[in-house]
């Protein structure tokens, strides 16, 4: 616990880009499409096989050889994504200090700017000192020509830094179209149900928001630092189901998380009871309110 008086420093943004995920293909799910295809291979030849007019069989094999032919042209795209996303990890985990942050940026704008990947990955870089170039952005990006779930990404993204700088209204917009349900990563996963819970909790959807921040706890560890996200709309959420002692144990393990997560309730215009909140949490766990907090932008 911190010395009473002293807040701890800010969590370097940078360990979150350390240990970014490599995106990978499922070989094992390709396996298995694979063995389907094999399968439906050698049942449409032995439908025409056994054909005696023929034509039915050969109508079969070229049902499957359609769907050959498509199922081909989506891998080339999942893979050309995958690869172009590890490109851009890449130039990201060079992002561990402030140079570091610099060439990737830097890196990122030689690219193509009107790609959805490119602009988000820039959007992380420059959130944290300067989250309004990151709402723009992200707000520049065409989602019409972006892949399903990058479109997630951006919502979410952008979602969570217009529910940092009081905006939950545009944030609900974008809470309202995200899809959890085609983001294979847990973490994601978790990050798209905390921006959307917390949308929805500031903004008349209490029992939406209720049900996400059941089926994704703060504390599971497979969330990591996405925790304290979850654990920010568990606070407006119980605060909307007019729960307040559950969101004072949300407010007071979020101090426990990450302090500095509580600044923006410090701010001008926050509700009185949350600011109360804000300031009993921080009490509680031997840090002084009135100090200065940087808040660090997660993505």
């Amino acid at each position: 616990m911190a010395k009473r008086g002293k807040l701890p420093k800010p969590k370097d943004a940078s360990e979150a880009f350390e240990n970014i995920e490599q995106p990978t293909l499922k070989w094992r799910t390709i396996a298995i499409i694979v063995v389907a295809f094999v399968v439906l291979w050698v049942t449409a030849f032995m439908i025409q096989g056994y054909d005696e007019d023929g034509v039915f069989g050969w109508v079969v094999i070229g049902v499957v050889g359609a769907l050959t032919v498509a199922a081909i042209g989506f891998g080339i795209y999942v893979w050309r994504l995958t690869r172009k996303s590890r490109g851009i990890v890449d130039i990201l985990s060079q992002a561990t200090d402030e140079e570091g942050r610099k060439r990737a940026l830097a890196q990122l704008e030689q690219g193509d700017s009107s790609d959805a990947l490119n602009a988000l990955a820039r959007a992380q870089l420059v959130a944290r000192e300067r989250p309004a170039d990151a709402m723009k952005i992200l707000e520049d990006i065409d989602l019409g020509k972006a892949p399903a779930v990058v479109q997630d990404d951006v919502r979410a993204n952008l979602g969570f830094l217009y529910l940092m700088n009081g905006r939950a209204k545009d944030a609900r917009k974008l809470a309202d179209d995200l899809r959890l349900d085609r983001q294979p990563n847990a973490k994601a996963k978790a990050m798209y149900a905390a921006v959307a819970a917390e949308a929805f909790a500031r903004t008349g959807k209490a029992d939406e928001a209720a049900k996400l921040i059941e089926t994704y706890p703060a504390d599971d560890p497979e969330y990591g630092e996405v925790g304290a996200m979850l654990l920010r709309a568990q606070v407006y959420t119980h605060l909307a189901s007019k729960k307040r002692g559950l969101a004072q144990q949300s407010m007071r393990a979020l101090a426990k998380a990450d302090a500095n997560m509580l600044a923006p309730f410090l701010g001008k215009g926050v509700r009185p009871e949350l600011q109360q909140m804000a300031k009993k949490a921080l009490k509680s766990v031997g840090l002084a309110p009135k100090q200065k907090m940087q808040v660090q932008r997660r993505f």
